[in-house]
């Protein structure tokens, strides 16, 4: 056999491996037990990366900063205990990674202000703040900074994510600040959990959306549809100018939803990076 024939069937031999082991299901092209052989060994591989090669903390930055907060929280002192909580430490903590050791996508502590205010506001408006809904839990940033304004009321709050690397990154989190019994954590759809909150005959008071942009108006219509949302409820948007929800900011200023919200826009700036202007919505529904 000639050179040529000899490199063209070892190409085909290497992409016939590649196949194999890229394959979605390998069991379909080779069968239950060698199948089964690739499975193990693909996931030995990647044990092995992240084990020998590649640190699960530089491949992620959500990890490295949950790292952060967990050395942060082995350092917090009695004397620290004793003047700031473990949820403000962790908070301050997540803060920290975002602008002194990388980048994160969390509402981070500039809009984090404007998220807290919005919770105030619906606090003092009057009436019982039972349930709060966050629909994109990310690592779990924004849920801890609902549950430190919510900390002396008997609120529920619901957060949503259907990516179960987010369920435990926020787990995590939530143990670092003692808060995890203060939270929901709903690894769904933001459209499933709508329709088990209706089932049950329940209403939001505090809404904020923070998940993918393109589902905000399309959920915060259904939200509307589905009867949850109580009068008075504060819906927060996040990112409106940062990637960017025109849908939703033109809806609730010129649209239908500017007949059945009072709007006010924030300008701020993306989380953590001031060079890049952001805006937020905080939308009080009048019922």
């Amino acid at each position: 056999m000639g050179a040529l024939p000899r490199r063209l069937l070892l190409l085909a031999f290497l992409a016939l491996l590649l196949g194999i082991f890229l394959a979605p299901d390998p069991r379909l092209l080779l069968g239950d037990f060698l199948g089964r052989h690739v499975e193990i060994a693909r996931n030995l591989a990647a044990i092995a990366l992240f084990l020998e090669v590649l640190q699960p903390a530089t491949a992620h930055p959500q990890l490295a900063a949950l790292q952060h907060v967990v050395k942060g929280m082995k350092a917090y002192s009695e004397a620290e205990a004793s003047e700031m909580s473990p949820l403000d430490r962790v908070i301050d903590l997540v803060d920290d990674f975002g602008w002194n050791h990388g980048f994160l996508i969390n509402v981070g502590d500039v809009k984090g202000k404007i998220l807290d205010s919005a919770v105030k506001q619906r606090l003092q408006s009057g009436g019982n703040l039972k349930l709060a809904v966050e629909l994109g839990t990310f690592m779990g940033y924004g849920t801890l900074r609902l549950s430190r304004m919510l900390n002396h009321s008997d609120a529920e709050i619901i957060t949503v994510d259907p990516d179960v690397f987010a369920y435990t990154l926020a787990s995590s989190l939530y143990e670092q600040a003692q808060v995890r019994n203060r939270i929901t954590i709903k690894t769904d759809y933001s459209y499933n959990v709508f329709a088990e909150l209706k089932k049950e005959g329940r209403q939001i008071d505090f809404l904020f959306l923070d998940h993918v942009k393109s589902r905000y108006l399309a959920d915060l219509q259904l939200a509307l549809a589905s009867g949850l949302l109580a009068k008075g409820c504060v819906v927060v948007g996040d990112n409106i100018l940062s990637p960017g929800v025109p849908a939703l900011k033109k809806y609730l200023l010129e649209g239908e939803g500017s007949k059945l919200f009072s709007t006010k826009v924030h300008r701020t700036h993306v989380e953590y990076w001031p060079l890049f202007p952001d805006e937020m919505t905080v939308s009080t529904y009048l019922g």
